[in-house]
C-alpha cells in the first residue's frame, strides 16, 4: 500500500486508557500507518505504556497545550509523514477492521470518511448505546451548520491535503470543544467527497467530566460564526435556533427552568420544523416544572 496513514493521538494522564487505544491500533488488519502521540506533559504512567508498544511506529512529542486540544492535534498533523490523517482520542479505541474499511473509501476517491461509534461507560434505559453519524445532504457544509454535528472525532479519516487547505484546526479558546465541528464544516465547504460509512467501527468512552458534557452552545455559536456570509438569513436563524435549543436542554438538565424557558422561546420561533416540535414539547415540560 503506497499511502501512509498517520494516527493522531493527543493525550494527558490517560495511561490506563492509552493501553487499550494502542492495542486496538496494533490489532488493525492493515499496517500502513504511523502513530503520532502528542502528550500534554502527563504525570502518570503514559510513557511506560507507550514503551510497551515498541513494535509500533510511534512518534512521541511533548506539548503544553493550555487545555486546547486543537494545539495538540495540529502539532500531530504537522509532524506526521502520512498523506492520510486518522484521529483517535487516547481514551477511545477501534475495531480491527477500522482502518481497512476507511482506507477502501479513500481509494474510491473520498476526502473524509466517518462512521458510528459504540458508547462505553454510561447506561441508557431507553436509548441505544450507538452514537450514529448521518449522511449529509447537499450542500454538505450547510447541512452541518443547520442540522448539527454528527461527525465524531475518533471516527474521522481525512486526507492531509484537505486539512492543509482549510488551515488546520482552529485554536481559539472560545471555540474549545467545538473546534472539530468547525473543522468538518470547513472541509465540507472545500470538498463534497465526504463519506458516511454506516458501520460501527470504534468505541467512544463517556466521562461525566468530558468536554461534551459542558454547555456547548457558546463554542458551537463561535464554530459557525465565520460561515454566516455563506448562509441566507433564514438558514442562519435556523442554525442559531438549534444551538439555542441545545442550550435550553443543558439548562433543563441543570433544573434552571427560567433560563431554559427563555432559550426555548427563541428556538421555537426561529427553528426548523423539528426544532419547533422539540422546543414546544420541552416548553410544556418546563411549565409543568415551574
Amino acid at each position: 500500500m503506497k499511502d501512509l496513514i498517520s494516527i493522531i493521538i493527543p493525550t494527558y494522564n490517560h495511561g490506563t486508557y492509552l493501553d487499550g487505544c494502542l492495542n486496538s491500533i496494533q490489532q488493525q488488519t492493515i499496517n500502513n500507518y504511523e502513530v503520532v502521540i502528542i502528550d500534554n506533559n502527563s504525570t502518570d504512567n503514559t510513557k511506560s505504556v507507550i514503551r510497551k508498544y515498541n513494535n509500533l511506529a510511534i512518534k512521541y512529542h511533548l506539548i503544553n497545550n493550555e487545555g486546547i486540544y486543537a494545539k495538540s492535534r495540529n502539532m500531530g498533523i504537522k509532524n506526521s509523514s502520512g498523506n492520510i490523517i486518522a484521529f483517535l482520542d487516547s481514551d477511545d479505541w477501534w475495531k480491527k477492521e477500522k482502518l481497512y474499511e476507511c482506507y477502501k473509501k479513500i481509494n474510491e476517491g473520498y476526502d473524509l470518511i466517518y462512521h458510528n461509534l459504540k458508547l462505553v461507560g454510561k447506561k441508557f434505559k431507553f436509548k441505544t448505546n450507538i452514537i450514529r453519524g448521518r449522511k449529509l445532504k447537499y450542500p454538505k457544509f450547510k447541512d452541518l451548520i443547520i442540522n448539527g454535528n454528527q461527525i465524531w472525532n475518533s471516527s474521522v479519516v481525512v486526507k492531509k491535503e484537505i486539512l492543509t487547505k482549510v488551515k488546520f484546526i482552529n485554536e481559539k479558546n472560545e471555540m474549545k470543544a467545538a473546534e472539530d465541528y468547525n473543522t468538518w464544516i470547513k472541509v465540507c465547504r472545500e470538498s463534497d467527497k465526504i463519506c458516511f460509512l454506516d458501520k460501527t467501527l470504534g468505541f467512544y468512552r463517556f466521562h461525566e467530566r468530558g468536554g461534551s458534557r459542558k454547555n456547548m452552545s457558546f463554542c458551537s455559536l463561535e464554530a459557525i460564526r465565520e460561515f454566516k456570509k455563506n448562509l441566507t438569513s433564514s438558514e442562519y436563524k435556523k442554525a442559531r435556533s438549534r444551538i439555542f435549543y441545545m442550550n435550553a436542554k443543558f439548562f433543563y438538565e441543570k433544573k434552571k427552568f427560567h433560563f431554559c424557558k427563555k432559550k426555548l422561546k427563541i428556538s421555537f420561533l426561529n427553528g426548523s420544523f423539528l426544532i419547533k416540535i422539540k422546543s414546544f414539547i420541552h416548553l410544556i415540560l418546563v411549565f409543568i416544572k415551574i
